[in-house]
């Protein structure tokens, strides 16, 4: 680019940057002129289009592990036709097959362990949980989640 064309484009820069500084300020100084923008919200004329209302009302009822209640409900009614099987193969153990999706998402929660201590799971298949390090009432509250109680 020649030095000429950059002097002629530096000079609009600043020709341009006062311009619009001082119509900014008039518009600043002279609220309510037309053809002037007083907001990010004027530049699309979207005055006219309410502003969100934030629902104050009572967050949803939670499930085990701050896990919305709609989850387990959705595990429930899916479980209840799912015929889903339960074996034991080793102590501490248990394996369940035919287990719906919903229950499959809640599959770390089930036990009612949220941080991560407690029994652990393992998915063996797209319908099927492997727990191990289970004591008894692990057992009995994950067969009582599944068996749709």
């Amino acid at each position: 680019m020649p030095i000429v064309a950059l002097a002629e484009v530096v000079s609009f820069a600043i020709l341009g940057s006062s311009v619009g500084g001082s119509v900014g300020s008039y518009c600043h100084d002279n609220p309510g002129v037309s053809g002037c923008v007083n907001s990010k919200r004027d530049i699309l004329n979207l005055s006219s289009i309410p502003r969100m209302v934030v629902n104050t009302a009572k967050r949803q009822d939670v499930g085990p592990c701050n896990v919305p209640k709609y989850n387990f409900d959705q595990c429930h009614d899916q479980a209840v036709s799912a015929g889903i099987t339960s074996s034991i193969p080793t102590a501490g153990e248990a394996r369940f097959d035919n287990v719906p999706p919903a229950c499959m998402d809640l599959a770390g929660v089930l036990t009612g362990s949220c941080g991560g201590d407690g029994p652990r799971v393992d998915p063996c298949g797209s319908a099927c949980l492997h727990y191990t390090g289970l004591a008894d009432t692990d057992f009995a509250k994950i067969s009582n989640a599944l068996n749709g109680h």
